[in-house]
């Protein structure tokens, strides 16, 4: 006999409560903590990162960056599919659906044009990059695992989703797109940096919008912006290695 108490305790029909699946939150304003970690986001300083000063006059730190950033955001997007299943209430699972839904688009002849994904590939093709020069680096398979094992909870998830990565691309993109300016101005890098600039200013009040829902609603707020402190200096120290590893 198939024993499917795995996927009941998953789904939570172990623990079934009707009003958890069904009623919206009884609130998405901003949690107060939200400006806390927004001046955390602030003080660290991510845009003057060194990796970018010497970026802005080194291809191979860009390259080391694209490949890097070909694992990162395919996995990343992968990882917020997971985070959106594992939420049992249907707004709230909504809310950070279109998240993963912004990371993928739409689909047309077998094709996600849009797909964050497929963007970063045309980027990749333009810098003349071979594929088999894509490999995940140690920093990168750290952040991802952490990032990844935060999704057992929806707080802590949309802790390293949100602030960690849809809010702290903002800092990282802009520098990013300020380096290819200056270094590599004729690749194809303003279409995928621009389209993950534009979405991810929604992407991630969505974010925080889902956790004040959930604070609002008792979740942990320490461990919420524990989590986030933490994604934060995750992708300082991401970028620590980065630069170490260049030559």
């Amino acid at each position: 006999m198939t024993d499917y108490s795995d996927v009941l305790r998953r789904l939570s029909l172990d623990n079934w409560v009707y009003e958890r699946w069904f009623m919206p939150p009884s609130s998405v304003e901003m949690h107060p903590v939200v400006m806390e970690i927004e001046e955390a986001i602030s003080n660290s300083g991510l845009e003057q990162h060194p990796f970018f000063d010497r970026a802005i006059a080194s291809p191979a730190a860009l390259r080391l960056w694209a490949t890097q950033e070909l694992v990162m955001t395919n996995a990343f997007s992968q990882i917020v599919l997971m985070a959106t299943a594992s939420v049992v209430n249907v707004h709230l699972r909504t809310m950070i659906g279109q998240v993963a839904f912004g990371e993928h688009g739409g689909a047309k002849g077998g094709i996600a044009r849009r797909a964050h994904p497929w963007l970063l590939e045309q980027l990749r093709d333009s810098m003349g990059i071979p594929t088999n020069e894509v490999r995940p680096a140690p920093a990168t398979i750290k952040l991802i695992d952490r990032l990844a094992s935060a999704t057992t909870d929806p707080l802590t998830a949309v802790a390293w989703i949100g602030v960690g990565n849809e809010r702290l691309i903002i800092p990282e993109y802009t520098a990013v797109k300020r380096c290819f300016e200056a270094c590599m101005p004729n690749v194809k890098y303003k279409k995928f940096l621009d389209a993950n600039l534009h979405e991810d200013v929604a992407h991630t009040r969505m974010c925080y919008e889902f956790a004040s829902a959930l604070l609002h609603e008792g979740g942990d707020v320490k461990l919420y912006k524990q989590e986030a402190l933490a994604s934060i200096q995750g992708r300082l120290r991401y970028f620590d290695e980065l630069l170490a590893s260049l030559p």
